[in-house]
């Protein structure tokens, strides 16, 4: 009997031992810090616009050419008068050019992805439109003789639209554009102002347009 309670004393101690060496082993805690969205710099693959997956690759220009997706056109609506939106003071002080592009468009289209993480893009155009010079032979009130003038004006047919599209939600958050639903101004700005991946779409007919796109300085 005393032999068999040495044992069992013995056995006791041992499970103890064993359980205060689990107490102390610690148990790995997980990282529950957010990541930064807008942190990686590396290629990623977003959803585009018609459902597809696009990959966007790191190239020479940030803004990587990629094939249209369908979309809408441009509804034409009756000519809009002219004007000149107000001019933004210092508006690229501290920006500088990414990329330039000359787009010469004849009811086609052209589109480019661009990842923009360092906010805000500017998207500055100039469009030249073909114009139209007719003669007409009035009578002048004065002599009740006829004479001939000559009018000048832009083609009535040139349109010229940029859309850009959220590649994430797939939603348009900007468009601008010439002639039809939009006013006849030859130079605008577009402004992006939130990081993401974006689709930029150039639509036109009849324009040859000068676009620059306009980023922060890098520092250094």
């Amino acid at each position: 009997m005393r032999r068999a309670s040495i044992i069992a004393i013995i056995a006791i101690v041992l499970v103890l031992m064993v359980l205060l060496a689990g107490c102390g082993q610690r148990v790995p805690t997980r990282n529950t810090t957010a990541k930064n969205p807008w942190g990686n710099t590396t290629p990623k693959k977003t959803t585009g616009p018609t459902g597809q997956t696009t990959v966007v690759p790191v190239t020479t220009s940030p803004f990587v050419q990629v094939t249209v997706t369908p979309g809408e056109s441009v509804t034409p609506r009756p000519t809009g008068t002219y004007r000149s939106p107000p001019p933004v003071p210092n508006a690229t002080a501290n920006l500088t050019i990414l990329d330039e592009k000359t787009l010469v468009l004849s009811w086609n289209r052209t589109a480019y992805n661009y990842n923009l993480e360092n906010t805000p893009l500017l998207i500055e155009y100039t469009l030249t439109v073909p114009n139209i010079s007719k003669t007409r032979v009035i009578t002048d009130p004065v002599s009740g003789g006829d004479r001939i003038i000559s009018i000048t004006y832009p083609h009535p047919d040139a349109l010229f639209e940029v859309t850009v599209k959220d590649l994430e939600t797939n939603r348009i958050i900007a468009r601008e554009g010439y002639g039809g639903q939009y006013d006849v101004s030859y130079s605008k700005d577009l402004w992006i102002r939130y990081p993401g991946t974006y689709y930029i779409e150039f639509f036109g007919r009849l324009v040859t347009a000068k676009v620059k796109f306009w980023g922060p300085k890098t520092t250094t």
